[in-house]
């Protein structure tokens, strides 16, 4: 299985409630478990336009919007962010995991200036 990194940010970034890191087949699959239970995305969900395209729509007309989980991965990958009102969604396949080398935390010296 491949990690993925799931997020739903405004233009303020990424917050520790954004994200996700999930484990998948494919970017296809998280797409799929998304159209399958929305309600299970609700939060990288609720703020774009697919949140009601997923949930609404259904109930309005009484059929499902008959998306394929490559249809939802378009749209998600359409999602975009303007000042604060819409957010982006996103899927990003996890290619490499940095780790960081076991080192004693140093405190660095403070600079002194050669003029004072």
């Amino acid at each position: 299985m491949t990690m993925f990194l799931v997020t739903c940010v405004c233009d303020e970034g990424v917050g520790e409630n954004s994200f996700l890191v999930v484990e998948a087949d494919s970017r296809l699959a998280i797409a799929g478990d998304m159209l399958s239970d929305p309600y299970r995305w609700r939060r990288f969900l609720e703020r774009t336009t697919l949140w009601w395209d997923l949930t609404y729509y259904e109930y309005k007309y009484g059929e499902p919007r008959g998306w394929s989980a490559a249809d939802l991965l378009a749209r998600i990958d359409a999602t975009s962010l303007d000042g604060g009102s819409r957010y982006q969604t996103r899927i990003h396949e996890v290619k490499e995991v940095q780790m960081l080398p076991d080192r004693p935390h140093v405190v660095p010296r403070p600079h002194h200036d050669a003029r004072s």
